[in-house]
């Protein structure tokens, strides 16, 4: 696996394990919690982080082949066509949890906005480390 992808992967895993142990607070805070809070936020964080991993890996494989063949328009036709294919494994995955495992459908469905929330944060949290924004190569930043 690409390097970037494990980084990236892992600082995502990190937001969705962060944001999940909110969670859960929360819902022990509302004296909602039981064991299908818990089984249900895992199975959910577990697909959110799978999605996330396999669209990274779908787009680095994806830009490769389109870096070789030289028709970056290619990758991006090729990301986009998994992206539904990746929603309905999703979906079917959630649908699994909540039907057959009898999972809590908020503790499983909300964890699959984690991702999103960490991907917000990226530009920050890279520009705090000293990182390097993507496109601003040889450009000042306005701040």
């Amino acid at each position: 696996m690409d390097p970037a992808v494990k980084k990236e992967t892992g600082y995502i895993a990190a937001w969705v394990v962060i944001l999940s142990l909110v969670m859960e607070a929360v819902f022990l805070l509302l004296g909602k919690w039981d064991l299908s809070v818990l089984f249900g936020n895992l199975g959910g964080a577990a697909v959110a982080i799978g999605n996330f991993c396999l669209m990274a890996v779908i787009a680095t494989r994806a830009m490769n082949r389109a870096v070789e063949n030289g028709k970056p328009e290619e990758a991006a036709a090729r990301v986009k066509a998994t992206a539904t294919v990746r929603l309905l494994g999703c979906a079917l995955l959630c649908v699994i949890l909540i039907a057959v495992f009898k999972t809590n459908v908020y503790a499983t469905l909300i964890p699959m906005l984690f991702p999103r929330i960490g991907i917000a944060f990226w530009p920050r949290f890279n520009r705090n480390r000293g990182g390097e924004q993507p496109g601003t190569e040889g450009s000042d930043l306005i701040d």
